[in-house]
């Protein structure tokens, strides 16, 4: 168990935000001791595996938070409109509006992704399957929902990675302003589900806090 001073969500975030900014490999167990407050001898104590055993866990500890924070709103009853904009402002607090990577989507382009592929995939296949029913519950055929959800996860991934290339939020801040309408494009006409709410849904309590901190 964690030292008693961190609970072990508080350890998972750290080692999450320290990953998330240096990946694999770049995560070297110094860098994780010191992001944890742990040395390297207590580290290994929690995680015998190393690293991988940390990554898995992160893996985890990550799935859980985006089911209750981020897939669950998803299948609300409230409009589908309420719903995307909710989920798209709980992204934009988790990724800092593009600054922060997207741990599984960099674990998949690395090397040692084999190891993590189950995790990685039933995360993204969740994350698909929830925005697929959104739009198909907003009044779009199933096959048109299919290839809209998928663009528009591979969208919200593609400004990530061009927001941090450009050192500049304007990618990723203008998708989350364009996204709604299109991927809803359609689907509103004689649809009262799919209307515009009066006002931005707030993201889950707390949800940002979970990547707060800054590991150098």
């Amino acid at each position: 168990m964690p030292a008693p001073h961190l609970s072990r969500d508080d350890l998972l975030n750290r080692l999450h935000e320290t990953f998330r900014r240096h990946g694999y490999e770049g995560a070297s167990m110094s860098r994780l001791a010191a992001a944890s407050g742990l040395g390297k001898a207590s580290l290994y104590h929690h995680f015998p595996g190393g690293k991988d055993q940390m990554v898995e866990a992160v893996l985890e500890h990550v799935r859980a938070r985006y089911e209750e924070d981020l897939f669950r709103p998803l299948e609300t009853v409230h409009p589908p409109r309420q719903r995307l904009l909710s989920m798209l402002r709980t992204l934009a607090q988790d990724y800092d509006n593009g600054d922060r990577n997207c741990l599984p989507a960099l674990l998949a382009l690395t090397p040692e992704r084999d190891r993590f592929t189950e995790a990685i995939s039933a995360l993204f296949s969740r994350w698909l399957d929830c925005m697929t029913q959104l739009l198909i519950d907003a009044g779009l055929a199933r096959d048109i929902a299919t290839r809209r959800a998928h663009d528009g996860v591979e969208r919200i991934q593609g400004a990530i990675v061009l927001t941090r290339a450009l050192g500049m939020p304007k990618p990723f801040v203008g998708l989350m302003a364009d996204l709604p309408d299109q991927l809803l494009a359609g689907a509103d006409r004689g649809n009262i589900w799919s209307s515009r709410p009066t006002r931005l849904p707030a993201a889950p309590a707390g949800f940002g806090q979970m990547h707060a901190a800054r590991i150098a």
